[in-house]
């Protein structure tokens, strides 16, 4: 998701409801107030898209629109994976799959099971995960929905690097790479990168897993994405101190630093700060070490 455009989006559906609102069209009216959480929920604003999404059900229900219904209750869902309220996102999900069964909508249902696996994954149940995505998968493979494909290879992908199966993930995150470029997603190919990034850090392949991060930087920047970016400025930063090379590691943690501190991230800060700690403890080894 380029960031700069969710600003544009969320003018536009603040515009089109002014005038489905001025013409009664509530159908209209449901959907762009759905539009509009919807930004702010790739914004990671979760209390706020929690009540335009409730204001669009609301809406969808009067209408007795079950597709309109199906899409908030996903959303909602998603809304409390997010925030780790896992029982609620699944009694919501379990209501969305029933009404996506009384639709032609196999896509939809997608993307509900699909997110029921995130709910798996975050209990670490892996074996529940993967049967979710597993069958997410096929039915995009069956909508031609690459997106979706990819994301769910994407997925697949983190439960191998939790089972340490390395060369079954590299192969899913391959495949998904391929996948975002097809679709033209610089988001997803900066991901994916990053990933095959970590593969070969574990394979201790120093090289070729700088090049990976270097890449999926350049993405991050490019789609504005403050969070992809520091973390492949921690990732090369590793590298830099598995090479000892103190100097450049510095830097590049010093950079992530203060990206996560834009972020207003409460785990990337202190994860930066230990870092520059432990290279002053260096290069003060270092320095001793000469005298």
């Amino acid at each position: 998701m380029q960031f700069w455009r969710l600003d544009q989006a969320e003018k536009s559906f603040q515009r089109a409801l002014q005038l489905h609102r001025q013409v009664h069209n509530v159908l209209n009216e449901a959907k762009d107030i759905f539009g509009i959480g919807e930004v702010h929920l790739y914004r990671d604003n979760l209390d706020t898209a929690e009540g335009f999404v409730e204001s669009a059900l609301h809406l969808f229900k009067e209408l007795h629109n079950i597709q309109g219904e199906a899409d908030c209750l996903r959303r909602l869902a998603q809304v409390h994976v997010n925030q780790d309220q896992l029982e609620e996102a699944e009694k919501l999900l379990q209501h969305a799959l029933q009404l996506c069964n009384q639709l032609p909508d196999p896509l939809g249902k997608a993307f509900n099971i699909g997110i029921l696996g995130d709910v798996y994954l975050k209990r670490n149940k892996l074996d529940e995960a993967e049967q979710s995505f597993d069958c997410a998968l096929q039915l995009c493979r069956q909508t031609q929905d690459l997106v979706g494909e990819a994301y769910n290879l994407e997925k697949l992908g983190e439960i191998r690097l939790r089972q340490n199966k390395l060369d079954e993930a590299e192969v899913m995150f391959e495949r998904a790479l391929q996948l975002c470029r097809q679709t033209q997603d610089p988001g997803g190919e900066a991901y994916n990168l990053a990933k095959l990034g970590e593969i070969r850090l574990q394979q201790t392949k120093l090289d070729k897993a700088e090049e990976m991060f270097e890449r999926a930087l350049q993405l991050s920047r490019q789609t504005q994405d403050p969070v992809g970016e520091a973390s492949n400025l921690e990732n090369l930063g590793e590298i830099c101190l598995r090479q000892n090379k103190l100097d450049k590691a510095e830097e590049l943690f010093e950079r992530a630093l203060q990206l996560r501190r834009q972020t207003q991230d409460p785990v990337g800060e202190p994860y930066n700060l230990e870092k520059l700690g432990e290279i002053c403890l260096r290069q003060n080894k270092l320095a001793e070490a000469e005298e």
